[in-house]
């Protein structure tokens, strides 16, 4: 069993992004020890790094709770998840095009700045 501050320092979150996990129903309740502090299993652990994972992808906090509830429905919802999956996928490789749109405009800029232009 891990604390929250080890499974915050081995996700890469911070103890309040937990405990809102927690209150938002992502998360259930830890587990608690006699001085009454939170601990995680390793499931928990892997749990909150797709977590992390899924809002860098800029998934909604509603979003993982539905995907979340489908998962604890068991695997007759698998279809539900992998569209939720697929749209997000969808959604982060759409990101990465425009991103690399911007890359390309930035670059250009800086080919016109290294020529001497001023604009």
């Amino acid at each position: 069993m891990l604390t929250i501050g080890e499974v915050a320092k081995e996700v890469g979150i911070n103890i309040g992004a937990i405990r809102f996990y927690e209150r938002k129903g992502l998360l259930e309740p830890a587990a608690r020890n006699e001085q009454n502090n939170r601990l995680y299993t390793e499931h928990e652990l892997k749990w909150l790094v797709f977590i992390k994972c899924l809002r860098e992808t800029g998934m909604s906090v509603e979003d993982i709770k539905r995907y979340y509830d489908k998962v604890n429905e068991g695997t007759s919802t698998l279809p539900e998840r992998i569209k939720l999956i697929q749209d997000q996928k969808q959604k982060l490789l759409d990101d990465i095009e425009a991103k690399k749109a911007q890359l390309v405009h930035l670059e250009h800029k800086l080919e016109r700045y290294y020529r001497g232009e001023n604009y």
